[in-house]
C-alpha cells in the first residue's frame, strides 16, 4: 500500500464551466485545465480554502 495515496471527493456539476469560476470566486483553486473523459465527461481538480483537493465533473455523453 501506498502510505501517501488519498482518497479525492468528486462532485457532479451541471457546468464544469461555472463551477470552476464559482470555485475560483469563492477562494478556492482550479488546478487542473479542463480535461475531456471521451464518451463521459469533464473534468477538473481543484482545491478549496483550506487546501482540500476535490475534483468536478460534467456527465456529456458525447465528449470528445
Amino acid at each position: 500500500m501506498d502510505p501517501t495515496a488519498t482518497t479525492v471527493n468528486t462532485i457532479s456539476v451541471p457546468s464544469l464551466d461555472d463551477f470552476m469560476a464559482r470555485v475560483a470566486e469563492k477562494g478556492g483553486k482550479v488546478i487542473t485545465s479542463r480535461m475531456t473523459i471521451p464518451g463521459i465527461g469533464y473534468f477538473a481538480y481543484c482545491k478549496d480554502t483550506e487546501g482540500n483537493t476535490f475534483g468536478i465533473m460534467q456527465e456529456d455523453s458525447s465528449a470528445k
